[in-house]
């Protein structure tokens, strides 16, 4: 026999024997853990955490100050956009208000006199996903009925913007 195989084959043994000892006597080796004092971390509201990055400062204001001054100045709605179509090709087009954009471009939507940022983010079968300032808005493609025609059409301004009024 090997001298691995039967060094292997004792320890083996006096682990389950090990093993059948302490499962008789119902008590694990050494006696039931007491804890005698939980440990905790309190810090005054004015110090430096010492899990902040070096230089990291406190942001001044309350914590509701800091995230209203954070979210966006216009709330995006679905109703703000209309999807008639979507090709599905590469790269994918969407007809977004009348006009064709892809993944990437910028629409130009104007808020009052404000121009705001908004990216078409993905084009997917049935659905625009469009971003504003960290804010996602989910447009589903709009099917109009067929035959259907609009007899008052106005004509379209020789710049194309899509206009929204802000809502407070």
């Amino acid at each position: 026999m090997n001298r691995t195989t039967l060094l292997t084959s004792i320890v083996g043994g006096i682990l389950v024997l090990s093993a059948a000892l302490h499962a008789e006597t119902g008590k694990a080796p050494g006696g039931a853990y007491e804890l005698k004092n939980r440990s905790a971390f309190r810090i005054d509201a004015d110090a430096r955490a010492p899990f902040w990055a070096i230089g990291w400062k406190r942001p001044k204001g309350t914590v509701e100050e800091v995230v209203a001054a954070d979210a966006p100045k216009v709330r995006l709605q679905p109703s703000h956009f209309t999807v008639t179509s979507i090709l599905g090709g590469n790269p994918p087009l969407a007809m977004i208000n009348g006009h064709s954009f892809e993944e990437g471009e910028v629409l130009p939507v104007v808020s009052g006199t404000e121009r705001l940022r908004v990216v078409v983010r993905a084009i997917r079968d049935g659905e625009v996903v469009l971003e504003y300032e960290g804010q996602q808005i989910v447009v589903p493609i709009h099917r109009p009925e067929l035959g259907v025609r609009r007899a008052a059409q106005k004509a379209q301004a020789p710049e194309f913007t899509i206009r929204i009024t802000p809502q407070k």
